[in-house]
């Protein structure tokens, strides 16, 4: 996985925050690769190679466009940047898939109070109104939003606005958010898909609607359960599961055991695991108690933070 930084400051050697967010990111031990590229420095003639950019864009999971806000927006140059990089066939229209999946992140550092930005204060609006267009472009581009991160009172004038040390330490407090947006990334969703598993057996244990089930299940999700052979689609699961409901008493018992979650490609994951089943037959008091093997094939769609199970095989 790689994290991607686009960089854009006019005057960084004479910044003091964005330098240090820049210089605490690439001290950091993120184990990912990080690449930073300072668009001014890159292009002091505001030639962008287009090209080069947007292998960057592709070579990268995770992008973070860092700047200052300026008159409430971005420096010159990224916003070139957007409108001869991000163009139809590779970020939208037809064929513009191409960032599809790929989380972003805006990080801006401010000079004015966080007061300020309210309709009480000098700039009127709330900071959020200023982001609306770079949120609508990372939705239009198919990329994962996140929350913008930002800091306020960056602005240093000697004497008279601020002081360096407080800006310095603005900007490492600003860096140590970053630096966990990228580390909760990396961890990546396994974690929710084991905690997935759990609930989804503790709703089934209590016979719960089939609605609960039926929002995780892929449209086509296929599916095998012993003495009922393969099935497809939702409504071939509600078919099944409503015959459960009729055969067995409630609660029924679910014990995962030896579970393995494989990642094969970013959220898409291969699982495998046993249960203990333990039930009983309505009519017949019979008591069931089985060791099943399952296997899972699950996607995390990190723009609704949500499963969907593809494949689910039961075997006895």
């Amino acid at each position: 996985m790689k994290v991607l930084v686009i960089l854009s400051h006019p005057n960084l050697e004479s910044s003091i925050a964005n330098k240090t967010i820049i210089e605490n990111l690439k001290k950091a031990n993120l184990e990912i690769a990080l690449e930073v590229r300072h668009l001014e420095s890159l292009y002091p003639d505001y030639i962008i190679d287009v090209k080069s950019e947007q292998n960057a864009l592709l070579n990268a999971d995770f992008i973070i466009f860092q700047h200052p806000f300026y008159w409430y927006s971005t420096p010159a140059i990224l916003k070139k940047y957007l409108d001869e990089v991000l163009i139809w066939g590779f970020a939208f229209g037809v064929g513009g898939d191409k960032l599809k999946g790929k989380q972003f992140l805006q990080s801006i550092t401010l000079g004015g109070s966080k007061e300020s930005y309210t309709p009480l204060g000098y700039n009127r609006f709330r900071l959020k109104d200023f982001l609306k267009p770079m949120e609508q472009t990372v939705y239009h581009t198919q990329m994962i939003y996140n929350p913008p991160l930002y800091s306020y009172r960056n602005a240093y004038e000697p004497n008279i606005l601020n002081s360096m040390s407080e800006v310095k330490e603005n900007a490492v407090a600003h860096a140590e958010k970053i630096i966990a947006k990228i580390q909760d990334f990396t961890k990546g969703n396994k974690v929710k898909v084991e905690a997935f598993i759990h609930k989804w057996f503790t709703h089934f244990d209590k016979l719960d609607e089939n609605g609960y089930f039926i929002q995780y299940l892929h449209k086509k999700v296929e599916f095998t359960f012993p003495g009922y052979g393969n099935m497809i689609g939702h409504g071939e699961f509600n078919k099944w599961y409503q015959s459960i409901i009729e055969k067995l008493e409630a609660p029924t018992k679910h014990e995962v055991k030896n579970l393995i979650i494989e990642e094969r490609e970013r959220n898409e994951f291969d699982i495998r695991f046993q249960v203990q089943f333990q039930a009983k037959e309505k009519e017949s008091q019979k008591e069931i108690n089985v060791v099943e093997s399952e296997n899972w094939k699950l996607i995390w769609d990190e723009n609704s933070d949500r499963p969907l199970i593809e494949k689910y095989i039961v075997t006895v």
